[in-house]
């Protein structure tokens, strides 16, 4: 636990975001628990089927992703949550904008990968 374990979050979260802005959803569900949900800032909550094919359908596109504050929290050496800002330029559902977007990640390490279990959206 320690430096090692938050930095390999730390790119578990840029790499989240760098491919929901390339579409790769491929790779961005490998960051997925099979398990896992979006909760977004409207409230509505959605599988990783349904937002990853959302994404892929282009619903949900994603322009460009700007990191502007990281910080993790260890709950311990198999869990942790890290919450990440970052400005989003994206087109939801044909409503495009730049949002101030706070994404909460709770993350598990399972074998020896960190994978996303849940996030929460918010504004900041």
């Amino acid at each position: 636990m320690g430096n090692d374990d938050e930095l390999q979050i730390i790119q578990l979260y840029r790499d989240h975001n760098q491919y929901m802005v390339a579409g790769d959803v491929e790779r961005l569900g490998m960051l997925l628990d099979d398990n896992f949900q979006l909760t977004h800032m409207t409230g509505i909550v959605q599988s990783k089927q349904k937002w990853l094919e959302e994404i892929k359908t282009k619903q949900m596109l994603y322009f460009s992703s700007t990191e502007e504050a990281v910080t993790v929290n260890m709950k311990n050496n198999r869990q942790a949550d890290l919450i990440g800002r970052s400005k989003v330029n994206a087109s939801i559902h044909g409503s495009r904008n730049t949002w101030p977007l706070q994404l909460t990640l709770h993350v598990e390490k399972v074998a020896t990968d960190w994978k996303i279990m849940n996030i929460e959206a918010a504004m900041y």
